[in-house]
């Protein structure tokens, strides 16, 4: 009856049926160059946008995605709060990837992931959620400046 928890196997057959082809990301070398790369865009970006250089952190973490190939994870770390930088924090990144692509022309924006984290000192002023009602009034206030008088728009799946 239980047999979906493995009760009755032996810890041989479990280890011969688990076994199959890794698709976790493996950790490779970093070369300096690389890093050197997405360090000099980083501080570029931030420079060219006039925000201060100590903002923003990162970190390099070079990986092999079995089945994609080689990428660059770039964690980026907010180490000051501001909340016009959360707020911008997708056009920065999408700045940051422009950049990268400048300097390898030949590469492919997937060929980046990128995170974001937030340092604990950075100074959020924030240190609790808010009431769950808060989430439904923004999401009702989206909604009635979004509509401007037109329908919603429909996807229809039309695969047999």
């Amino acid at each position: 009856m239980f047999d979906f928890l493995g009760r009755g196997k032996h810890r041989a057959d479990k280890a011969a049926a688990d076994t199959g082809p890794s698709t976790m990301p493996q950790a490779m070398p970093l070369s300096a160059t690389k890093l050197e790369m997405v360090r000099m865009t980083l501080h570029g970006v931030l420079k060219m946008n006039g925000i201060p250089a100590n903002w923003i952190a990162g970190e390099v973490i070079p990986l092999h995605i079995p089945g994609q190939g080689e990428a660059l994870l770039l964690q980026l770390e907010i180490m000051h709060w501001h909340d016009a930088l959360i707020l911008h924090a997708p056009i920065l990144q999408h700045e940051l990837l422009e950049g990268l692509k400048r300097f390898d022309q030949q590469s492919d924006s997937t060929r980046y992931l990128i995170s974001w984290k937030f340092s604990p000192d950075c100074g959020c002023p924030h240190t609790q959620m808010p009431a769950p009602t808060f989430w439904n009034e923004a999401a009702a206030e989206e909604d009635e400046d979004d509509d401007q008088g037109f329908a919603a728009t429909q996807i229809h799946d039309l695969r047999p």
